[in-house]
């Protein structure tokens, strides 16, 4: 079954589901919530490799938050899981497709290290500004972390720093994140992590950079150093531009786990090609423009989503993950009948 079909068999179960969830939360019955969270859960593993969390908010919505942690199968999946959710849950459910900043969870989280009960305030995060990169360089000091395991206590602070500004601007705005074990007095900027968002809000404005809306939406650009070395497909590029640069590393390595990964769950990767029409410069900007459009034509019935591609010596690509390879193909058959060349589609995953 397609994931498209997956996110709307969940939906439906969830609908199931929903009167006794809602009451369980209004009532704050932490093991009725428990109980159907994990069953719900299990029904969200055949969708992608993420968790859901369910809350009651102080402005009495429910609100309901996938966790991807930054998996790109996941971000997909769940952006599609929030895209097409019911209408009935609009006006009592808030539905985020990912851990979004400064939460009733964040807020309210202790962790317990060692007998010591630490919050966001016991975080305290020096960062410089990176202008070139538009990101931030962060250090992290917390005094009872100081004896715990390595492993641990990154795992620990890559936690608390997703609860405390969300999954998206940790994402797009954390470039490093160093754990000293003593404070930095020399540092020029410092903050404690439940006032970081606001720092982060702050320099996006000030600094004038890019705002995203979702992690899918961040592209990075790769100039590949090696000349290519064919004219057969994705052999001959030369720059590349993706949302997914977990994949794009995979497939110039040639490796294929996300790619089996997606295709476990319903989706697929492939890459639409055709033969290059311009120079580079003017090309990359026809098949930007290309891309967007097959984009709102796609993604708006859930059948595809575009994410980045490349511009080669012979051939330009657009990238995507596709949610029902049946309409698909229909739709690749439309868009060829409207287009004035040729536009093939090729699976990563042979």
């Amino acid at each position: 079954m397609y994931i498209k079909h997956r996110v709307q068999n969940f939906w439906k179960y969830f609908i199931l589901n929903r009167e006794e969830l809602e009451h369980a939360l209004r009532e704050n019955d932490h093991h009725e919530i428990t109980h159907l969270l994990q069953d719900l859960n299990e029904h969200l593993k055949t969708i992608c490799a993420c968790g859901m969390e369910v809350e009651m908010s102080d402005t009495g919505f429910y609100e309901m938050t996938f966790t991807p942690q930054g998996n790109k199968n996941a971000q997909f999946a769940t952006a599609l899981l929030k895209k097409d959710a019911p209408q009935a849950l609009s006006e009592d459910w808030i539905i985020n497709a990912v851990r979004p900043p400064l939460s009733e969870r964040a807020i309210h989280t202790i962790l317990r290290i060692k007998d010591k009960e630490v919050t966001g305030a016991d975080f305290h995060v020096y960062y410089t500004i990176n202008e070139i990169s538009k990101t931030l360089d962060i250090k992290v000091y917390c005094e009872a972390l100081k004896d715990v395991e390595e492993k641990r206590r990154e795992s620990m602070v890559a936690f608390m720093l997703e609860l405390f500004i969300g999954e998206l601007e940790f994402e797009a705005r954390i470039s490093s994140i160093e754990i000293i074990d003593t404070p930095d007095e020399e540092a020029e900027n410092f903050c404690l992590l439940p006032n970081l968002y606001e720092d982060i809000c702050d320099i996006i404005i000030d600094q004038d950079w890019m705002e995203y809306h979702d992690p899918l939406s961040i592209y990075m650009a790769y100039k590949l150093d090696e000349k290519p070395v064919s004219e057969t497909l994705r052999k001959d590029m030369k720059l590349i531009v993706t949302t997914n640069p977990q994949l794009q590393e995979e497939l110039l390595s040639d490796s294929y786990e996300m790619c089996k990964e997606f295709k476990d769950c319903g989706g697929e990767y492939g890459y639409f090609y055709y033969e290059k029409l311009y120079e580079d410069e003017k090309e990359a900007l026809v098949r930007q423009q290309l891309e967007k459009e097959i984009n709102e034509l796609l993604y708006e019935m859930s059948i595809a989503r575009t994410m980045g591609g490349a511009v080669g010596i012979y051939y330009s690509y657009i990238d995507v993950a596709v949610f029902d390879k049946d309409a698909f193909a229909i739709a690749l058959a439309k868009i060829n009948e409207k287009m004035n060349f040729k536009v093939y589609y090729q699976p990563f995953l042979k």
